[in-house]
């Protein structure tokens, strides 16, 4: 049976176990930082590891890439670096419930980056949708007997979201320009090497016990294969086949299974302020997607 022979349902299942495979990097990325791990060491380790791996399927069309090509991988790698640095600083201060949650802001953000970079204006709904998203954001901050503030985790993963955004509007740009697999292949060694880079100025290399490294090694081995190869090459194959709403409206599940995943975990408990401010983050991306004309991102 050919692609396009098979029914619609079988690439949003696909697009399902991708959602509930990138949720699980989230309770991962906690174990991995409760270790004392730091943030450029995890990626060090989890995207160099990544590229290794997907080295020798992308090998050829890796050697037929442009220059231009291999720049657009390198920007995609340092974007990736740059919101995994943020997002992995942040899940060390924060809960994964909440780390998940913010993340998904960056289907908010993605129209103001797409404004700045493709010059394509967001429409009143989108206004909308922001504020109500940052009402969400400040419930998941909410604290007894406390005025407005933003606690550092928490900010630093909303950073974190902005690049997601970024990244979302970039892959519009260079789409359908290179192969998938390379494409990955280049983001995931740029991302790696400047974990690497991060970790020599800093010292992480030297300083790093092996104990550490032998307590997160199952889950950095996890987040290599499953939630950076196996759902990007999945969703790669998967996405053009589904409507870009119900896409969307799956991968905003994504926080909620984190949340599940967490609280099954330990890691977490139940709290009105994350079930409260994740459901109104949800329906902000939600009334992205439906409330007003059709998006190209």
């Amino acid at each position: 049976m050919s692609d396009r022979q098979k029914p619609t349902w079988y690439y949003e299942a696909l697009l399902f176990i991708t959602t509930v495979t990138w949720s699980m990097s989230f309770v991962w990325s906690k174990i991995i930082t409760n270790t004392g791990m730091v943030s450029e060491m995890y990626l060090f380790l989890r995207y160099t590891l990544a590229a290794l791996l997907l080295l020798p399927f992308a090998w050829k069309k890796l050697r037929a890439c442009t220059r231009a090509q291999v720049r657009s991988g390198v920007i995609m790698g340092l974007i990736i670096f740059v919101g995994m640095m943020f997002q992995v600083a942040g899940i060390a201060m924060t809960t994964p419930s909440n780390s998940s949650f913010i993340t998904t802001a960056y289907v908010v953000i993605a129209p103001f980056t797409t404004w700045l970079l493709l010059r394509q204006k967001p429409d009143r709904i989108t206004y909308v949708a922001v504020l109500l998203c940052l009402v969400g954001i400040y419930i998941l901050n909410m604290k007894p007997g406390e005025m407005l503030s933003l606690n550092l985790g928490n900010a630093l993963t909303l950073v974190g979201a902005l690049c997601w955004a970024f990244q979302l509007t970039y892959t519009s740009m260079i789409g359908g320009t290179m192969d998938p697999l390379a494409l990955s292949a280049l983001s995931f060694g740029t991302t790696g090497l400047g974990g690497l880079v991060y970790c020599l100025i800093g010292g992480a290399m030297f300083r790093t016990p092996v104990a550490q490294l032998q307590a997160a090694a199952p889950a950095i081995l996890l987040t290599a294969l499953l939630p950076t190869i196996l759902a990007g090459v999945v969703q790669v194959y998967a996405q053009p086949h589904v409507n870009a709403n119900k896409a969307a409206v799956l991968y905003t599940m994504e926080a909620v299974f984190a949340t599940l995943i967490s609280i099954f975990l330990g890691l977490e408990g139940w709290s009105l302020s994350v079930l409260t401010g994740g459901g109104v983050i949800i329906a902000a991306v939600l009334l992205m997607q439906f409330g007003g004309k059709k998006r190209n991102v």
